[in-house]
């Protein structure tokens, strides 16, 4: 699993909006919709996953004009970057904090490596560990295969 916090969000993000829109974004910077906290807010934090895809998280700027990007966006391009990958996007804003200080963006993304192998897959990698010398391999791939034929 590979955890990003809002600096690596930024990079790819830049990178990907670039390929997407054929232009470079002159700046990116996270955002809210929230409006000024007043005292009955100011100790909340308010919490947004990928379920909340709608939320603008950013401004998008190129040289002329300017575009919200929305967490739906973050996910899409988080996905271009790491293919066939989950990623599961937080965003917090921190209604205590100051307005530049608040909103911060994190995202995990995993990657289903576990591949299905039947027995005599198994019996044939079994075989190339026992060639290459490996033991570590040989006693993993050994230990599928006994727990597929228990």
């Amino acid at each position: 699993m590979i955890t990003l916090n809002t600096q690596g969000i930024m990079e790819v993000l830049h990178k990907q909006i670039t390929k997407f829109f054929e232009a470079e974004p002159v700046l990116l910077e996270l955002t809210q919709d929230v409006p000024n906290a007043d005292n009955t807010e100011a100790g909340q934090t308010l919490h947004f996953s990928n379920s909340h895809y709608w939320v603008k998280v950013m401004d998008c700027s190129f040289e002329s004009y300017v575009r919200p990007v929305i967490l739906c966006e973050v996910i899409y391009f988080l996905k271009k970057e790491y293919m066939d990958a989950e990623v599961e996007v937080n965003v917090d804003i921190d209604l205590s904090k100051a307005p530049e200080e608040r909103i911060t963006i994190s995202a995990n993304v995993s990657f289903n490596d576990q591949v299905e192998l039947e027995r005599h897959e198994l019996n044939n990698l079994i075989d190339l560990a026992l060639q290459l010398k490996d033991k570590e391999w040989f006693e993993e791939l050994t230990s599928r295969y006994n727990g597929i034929t228990a």
